[in-house]
Formats: C-alpha cells, structure tokens, sequence
C-alpha cells in the first residue's frame, strides 16, 4: 500500500522548509520547488516516522478484536484475568527453569564428551612414548586414516555446497569439523611417534588419562540424574525431541523488536524443533471452537519477530486450555498483521477508533463493555 503524504502546516515564501505534524510529532524538512523532490522527501519521512513507532503483538490482538476495545484499553489498564496471570508466571518460571536445566544438560554433555575425547588421545600419546609400541606398519595405519578422514571433509564440503536445505547445510558443516579435526589429531600422534622413548612420561600421561576418564564418568551420571528429572517435567509443553530455546513470561526476557516492521512483543516461549524455531502463545480461560482471528494476529505477529531474530519460521502453535492449533506462517496472515497495524497508527492519528463489527456474542465476552459506548448488549 503507498504511503499517505503528511500534511503541510506551514512553509516559507520561497519554498525553501515546511514544519509537517504526523502522528503527534514534528518534523522540519529542507525542500526544493521541485514537486518531485517534495515528494520523495515526504514519503521518506512518514516511513520513518511510522517505522519509528513500535507496536506491540498484544495491541495488535486487542485492535484486532475490536478497535473499540483497544481504544478503551489505553485508558482502563484493568487486568482481564487475574487467574490467568497468575498461571502465566507459574508456567513461565518453570518453562525458565526447564530451559536453565537443558542449558546445564548440554554442557554437562559436551564437557564429558571433551574429557572422553582427551582422555583417549592422552592414553594414545602415552603408548607412543612406551618403547616398542609404534611400529613403521602403526604409523602407515594413522596416516591412512587422516587421509581417509580428510577427504571425508572433502566430500562433504562439495556436498555442502550444492545442497540448498539450509538444515542438512549445517549438519554438512559439523561433519567437516570434525572430520577436520580427527585427521589433525591422527597426524599430531604420529608425530608424536617420532619422539624419544620415555617410559616415565608414558605412566604420567596414562594416570592422568585414567583421572579424567573417572571424573567424566561422574559428571555424565549427574547428568542422567539432571535429564531424568527434566524430561518428566518437560513433557508436560513439550515433546522430548524439543527445546525450549526463549522463555517470554519471565521478568528477565528479552523484548523482540522488529525495526523492519515496526512491531514488538514476548510470546511465551519459543520452541527449537531441528533447527528451527516455533512461537507458542497460550491462553488460559474458555476454548473456543477454532482459533479466534485476534488470537491468530498475535501469533503471526511473534511468527515476524521470531523470523527476524532467528531466521526462518514455518509454523506457530496457539495453545487453549483444551485444545492446541498449528497456524501456519501464511504471506496473507502476514499482510493482515502489517495492514492492521496500519490502521492502528491512522486511528492513533486521528485521536479515535470505533467499533467495527454488529456481533454482540464480541460485546458480550468484552472486558469493556461497562465502559463502552458503541456496545450491542
């Protein structure tokens, strides 16, 4: 949709800068008496300064339900539900602490896998040190197998290349990393091989190989004690094979904004689901039949955020108390979303909205309705 021109409220004789008032602000623009030019500059400025203002998914939500209703609910701050706030912060302090504990799983995990790791080439550079260990044919067999690792990198860097699903893209690029890494670490301990016999250094590198095998062991089995405990807790959002990569019901979230649209908020959480990251917005209270649209525009509305935060996006979740709907991230939702919050900045313009629907099913269910005076019942 093109951009309105801003009004005009006043010019110089010769033309030269006009004061524009948009939105409740001020803006002084430089101008040519050429019209052309004019144009290009007004429709710069009202970008930015609709750009500028941020709108949030919630009164996205609300405008969507009613005008009306959002209109009234800038003045009457009134809490809709106190119930459903209260289960909002309990489930998104356990939904933190679900995410806080998977967080201390992986590193747990990767620093027993980093000790195993060092462990087993320790004890091997402790062999090579043993006098008689490293024969001609051992070392033939290590070099082998660096340039078999190596071109395993090769093959899956040329795979890499030409595969256009971003996800196999990734998994491409860990297995050229390791692979990478196995075949400098087979060619350090031939190198190793090398080396002078010393059979005190040999015992010192085992004892410190068995240490670090028993302290792995350790920690992987706090571990298992840690996974336990969160999978029972976690099946209760989220399916085993997911994460829950944000927490947006918690004091210490982080806003996400949009500059490109203009829109910002917190869903509830954010799920990752092989690489990819799924918005949730849950609602506590009645179920209805199908998914309301006013809930829908909110979702989209964090499905913009998430994109540009953390990339792609397919899908959202919008959870009721009964009932749980996969909306797809649709263009046309999306354009609903960026035209509503068009008509959001043009009433903020005007100083009004007003009711825009004849159903009083809306008016009743309002949390409004005693204040409102375009109410049907």
């Amino acid at each position: 949709m093109a951009p309105e021109f801003p009004v005009i409220r006043r010019f110089d004789i010769r033309g030269r800068y006009g004061v524009l008032r948009h939105g409740g602000r001020y803006l002084v623009l430089a101008s040519a008496v050429n019209q052309n030019l004019k144009k290009i500059l007004y429709i710069i400025s009202l970008y930015r300064i609709k750009m500028d203002r941020m709108m949030s998914a919630g009164d996205l939500e609300k405008y969507a339900y009613c005008p009306m209703s959002w209109w009234l609910s800038r003045q009457d701050r009134r809490v809709n539900s106190i119930e459903g706030v209260l289960s909002h912060e309990k489930e998104g302090k356990e939904l933190e602490d679900i995410r806080a504990g998977e967080a201390k799983k992986r590193y747990y995990g990767g620093f027993v896998m980093t000790l195993a790791i060092a462990a087993s080439l320790v004890a091997i550079v402790g062999l090579a040190f043993l006098p008689g260990t490293m024969g001609k044919e051992n070392n033939y067999i290590f070099v082998t197998f660096s340039l078999l690792w190596l071109l395993n990198s090769a093959f899956f860097l040329y795979k890499s290349e030409r595969i256009s699903v971003m996800l196999l893209k990734r998994k491409y690029e860990k297995i050229i990393l390791l692979s990478a890494m196995g075949a400098i670490v087979i060619s350090i301990i031939v190198f190793m091989t090398f080396l002078p016999s010393n059979e005190e250094t040999s015992k010192f590198l085992e004892i410190l190989a068995l240490l670090w095998i028993i302290s792995a062991n350790i920690i992987f089995y706090h571990s298992l004690h840690i996974s336990e405990e969160l999978l029972v807790r976690k099946m209760k959002y989220v399916s085993s094979g997911d994460s829950i990569a944000y927490v947006g019901t918690v004091k210490e979230s982080q806003m996400l904004k949009s500059e490109k649209y203009g829109i910002r908020g917190r869903p509830d959480y954010i799920l990752e689901k092989d690489g990819m990251y799924i918005p949730v917005e849950k609602k506590t209270g009645r179920t209805p039949k199908g998914p309301l649209f006013s809930h829908i525009v909110q979702l989209i509305s964090y499905c913009m955020l998430v994109e540009e935060k953390f990339g792609e996006v397919e899908y959202g979740i919008l959870e009721y108390d009964e009932k749980k709907y996969f909306i797809d991230y649709d263009p046309n939702l999306k354009d609903a979303v960026i035209k509503l919050r068009e008509r959001m900045l043009e009433d903020m313009e005007r100083g009004e909205a007003h009711r825009n629907h004849e159903r009083r099913g809306k008016c009743i269910n309002c949390s409004r309705r005693d204040i409102c005076p375009e109410r049907l019942a």
